[in-house]
C-alpha cells in the first residue's frame, strides 16, 4: 500500500521503547526484535505515539531539523516503509 500524505501513522502497541543517550531502542516483542534508531528516526518515532498523517510528520521534521520538504518527506517515508515491513507501526484506519 503507497503511503499518501494523509495516511495516519501510530506506534504498534506490541512494541516497547525507551530513549537511551537520544536514541530510541525499540523493541517489537511479537518478533522478539530490538532496533535502535538515528535521531531522526527517534523523533519521528516519539511522533507516532498518536496517529499522525505522514504530511504532519513531514513538516515536524522540517522544522525541527531545517531540512527542505523533500528531503523530509523521503526520510519520513523511508521511516515508515521500514518500520510498518518490521511489525513496529502500524496505519490507522481514518474515521
Amino acid at each position: 500500500m503507497p503511503l499518501e500524505d494523509d495516511t495516519r501513522l501510530r506506534q504498534r502497541t506490541r512494541t516497547a521503547a525507551r530513549v537511551i543517550d537520544g536514541r530510541a531502542v525499540v523493541i517489537i516483542i511479537d518478533q522478539q526484535e530490538l532496533h535502535t534508531l538515528n535521531p531522526t528516526g527517534t523523533f519521528l518515532w516519539e511522533q507516532t505515539e498518536q496517529p499522525r498523517r505522514v504530511a504532519e510528520l513531514v513538516d515536524a521534521l522540517t522544522k525541527k531539523f531545517d531540512v527542505s520538504t523533500d528531503v523530509a518527506r523521503r526520510d519520513v517515508l523511508a521511516f515508515a516503509e521500514t518500520l510498518l515491513d518490521l511489525g513496529a507501526l502500524t496505519v490507522e484506519e481514518q474515521e
